[in-house]
């Protein structure tokens, strides 16, 4: 492994590491906060954050170029969130997380099918079979799935947006730009995007909550670390590991919100939870293995 490879993981895995507490982070502010003034609220922060180091990145490039950053935006924030969102209002959470963990599935399956190539490698959906058992294991406890249509279509769409996210990252790079360009550009446009929503569910500043200082803390987290930094890393994992590889690590998002959860919210730990970890991290470990060549 060369060490640009090694960075390439750190980052997936210290990004992993930010969005498996963002459960723990929005559900404290989900007592003040609807989650579309959440969201809107996160991504206007975190786009001011990186404008800071990049205040020219707004700057139009080309048409295409903003074209690919809008769907970028489009499907990794705004449809993404919606999707999983609304998902857990029609479907229970343990269903939502289970679904929403077969993204890298579709990120590996659109990948080749939009490139025409088809190089997965069997280790890859072992690793998948594995990593969704585990996943299962520490989302439901009981291993018991109450299915509901509406809910579980949502929490697919969101595996499918964040496929969608990840293709037009790699059709910006292909253009040459800068992955601090990327993710300034795609938060800019799903701030903009969102604004339609917010018309829709409604839209209330509540600055006595912005205030709070338990509510600064967690806006900061989500935006800055989970947002800004978070989605500036993970492009950059994109561009050294590949988008498979990269994607791979999102079977490690769970077994971080379980322990965040257990350790700053008091959740229980059971057997499945710790048999739960050990699968989705063995999944995660098999997927990233490249099959033996035939002899």
């Amino acid at each position: 492994m060369t060490r640009r490879t090694l960075i390439g993981h750190l980052f997936a895995i210290v990004v992993i590491i930010f969005w498996g507490m963002t459960f723990v982070s929005s559900k404290v502010l989900l007592k003040d906060f609807t989650p579309i003034e959440i969201l809107f609220d996160r991504f206007v922060i975190a786009t001011l954050a990186l404008l800071i180091f990049a205040p020219k990145a707004l700057k139009f490039i080309s048409f295409k170029v903003e074209l690919y950053s809008a769907f970028v935006g489009l499907y990794g924030v705004v449809l993404y969130f919606l999707c999983e969102n609304n998902a857990l209002v029609y479907s229970n959470a343990s269903n939502v997380c289970l679904i929403v963990s077969t993204t890298p599935l579709f990120v590996g399956l659109i990948n080749c099918i939009l490139v025409k190539k088809f190089d997965l490698s069997v280790n890859f959906f072992l690793g998948f079979v594995i990593a969704i058992t585990g996943i299962a294991c520490l989302s439901m406890g009981t291993l018991s799935l109450h299915l509901n249509p509406l809910g579980d279509l949502l929490a697919l769409g969101s595996a499918i947006m964040w496929a969608g996210y990840n293709y037009y990252v790699i059709k910006l790079k292909h253009e040459n730009i800068d992955t601090l360009i990327i993710t300034i550009k795609s938060f800019f446009y799903s701030v903009i995007l969102t604004i339609p929503c917010m018309l829709y569910y409604g839209y209330d500043l509540k600055l006595e909550a912005l205030v709070k200082p338990i509510n600064i803390v967690n806006y900061v987290f989500l935006a800055v670390l989970a947002s800004s930094f978070g989605f500036y890393l993970w492009n950059k994992a994109i561009d050294i590991l590949g988008v498979v590889k990269t994607n791979v690590y999102i079977y490690g998002t769970p077994v971080v919100t379980v322990v965040g959860a257990i350790v700053l919210i008091d959740e229980t730990i059971t057997i499945y939870t710790i048999l739960g970890m050990i699968l989705a991290i063995a999944g995660l470990v098999i997927s990233q293995l490249k099959s033996k060549p035939k002899t």
